[in-house]
């Protein structure tokens, strides 16, 4: 909408402020009508299990679906808290792979610089590879798919999203190599945070989306490539990456 209608009564939530305020108003102006569906989907479980069964059974029914409908409002909510803080998730993955990674014989960087690339977020050293991991946060409406084997987002193509990450994690390679005399491929990864991404999980054209969430696994249940000594000499070799100024807010 351009202008002004007189048929129309203006919303407070589009005049003025960011997306991010925008989406906070909307959401907000929505809890009635979420508390209504919720209601009449509990209402709708307690009559089914009563007539199916008794009305205990009904009763434990409705609780369930209320529950369940309340998880996954709460789940579609924090998908995008990063996003709505204006934040990228560095912070957030960081906090991840130190908890849930390290420990398991992963090494990670935080904030490292290529020279000609600017900085990469993290950069994981394990025995089943070595992975470039850049954070994005996005809005909750954006959806993020495979197709083909292409990348797209909003239906367009993210091709060139997906060649600034892979040409990021060649020039990190290329420094291994450089610093190794050996071909040490890396592997570009994407955490996403918001939006909607097909599965939980989108591999094309190189690159590889996800959730944060699903990064422990995703890191873990991949190929063996690497002995303990050739993960401490890659790390090693990765440890001389200059350290961009975001590391210390990212630590």
């Amino acid at each position: 909408m351009f202008g002004r209608s007189i048929y129309v009564p203006d919303n407070p939530a589009w005049v003025g402020g960011s997306p991010q305020s925008i989406n906070e108003q909307l959401w907000a102006q929505g809890r009635r009508r979420r508390l209504q569906i919720r209601g009449g989907m509990a209402a709708a479980a307690l009559i089914v299990g009563t007539w199916l069964f008794s009305l205990p059974w009904g009763l434990l029914a409705a609780i369930v679906v209320a529950a369940a409908d309340t998880l996954w409002r709460w789940r579609e909510r924090a998908s995008s808290s990063v996003w709505r803080k204006g934040m990228r998730g560095e912070r957030r993955t960081a906090r991840i792979l130190r908890t849930l990674v390290e420990w398991r014989g992963f090494h990670v960087l935080h904030g490292r610089n290529i020279p000609g690339r600017g900085q990469i977020d993290h950069l994981v050293v394990g025995g089943t590879g070595v992975m470039l991991i850049q954070n994005e946060a996005v809005p909750p409406d954006t959806q993020l798919a495979e197709y083909r084997g292409k990348l797209y987002i909003d239906e367009r193509s993210g091709a060139k999203v997906a060649t600034e990450l892979r040409e990021t994690a060649e020039e990190a390679a290329e420094m291994l190599r450089e610093r190794l005399g050996r071909e040490v491929p890396v592997e570009p990864v994407k955490v996403v945070y918001g939006g909607d991404l097909q599965r939980g999980l989108v591999s094309a054209e190189g690159v590889t989306l996800l959730r944060a969430h699903r990064l422990p696994r995703w890191l873990r249940n991949r190929r063996v490539r690497y002995t303990p000594e050739q993960i401490a000499e890659i790390y090693e070799a990765a440890s001389t990456l200059p350290i961009s100024r975001q590391a210390l807010f990212v630590r």
